[in-house]
């Protein structure tokens, strides 16, 4: 893997371009830097689900991407996917915007796992919680 570090913006565009539900679920990349990654989901008309809550799919995805743009920041390796994603949900999420935030675990030379903790941005409430692993294509 190279040291060429990805900037946030760059990673920002690639995200953007690259993940169709991004701008589907209204998704944007707050922080991506070593060690640390947040995105944030705005309000839109494909994220909540019948009663207001918060769609399990979409707090999935939403985890993904955090975990994503980790991995972009950390390993500069656009070429990484997803091999594992466990979420829990802790409680309904009924305000927006929610605000993943992905931390490393483990960064192997294949594998890179990490944790992600979902919160409302206005209560600070932790809504969801999920460890993804990724596989590391090498390439980067």
């Amino acid at each position: 893997m190279t040291d060429d570090a990805w900037t946030q913006e760059q990673i920002r565009a690639h995200i953007d371009a690259g993940l169709p539900l991004v701008p589907l679920f209204n998704i944007d990349v707050l922080e991506a830097a070593a060690h640390t990654a947040s995105v944030r989901l705005g309000p839109g008309p494909h994220v909540t689900r019948p009663g207001g809550s918060v769609a399990g799919p979409v707090q999935f995805a939403l985890a993904d991407v955090a975990i994503y743009a980790l991995i972009l920041a950390e390993k500069h390796d656009a070429m990484a996917v997803t091999v594992d994603l466990n979420i829990n949900f802790l409680r309904p999420a009924m305000t927006l915007p929610l605000i993943a935030t992905a931390t490393p675990l483990r960064m192997g030379r294949r594998l890179f796992t990490a944790e992600v903790r979902i919160v409302e941005a206005s209560t600070s409430k932790l809504v969801s919680h999920a460890t993804g692993t990724y596989a590391l294509s090498g390439a980067a």
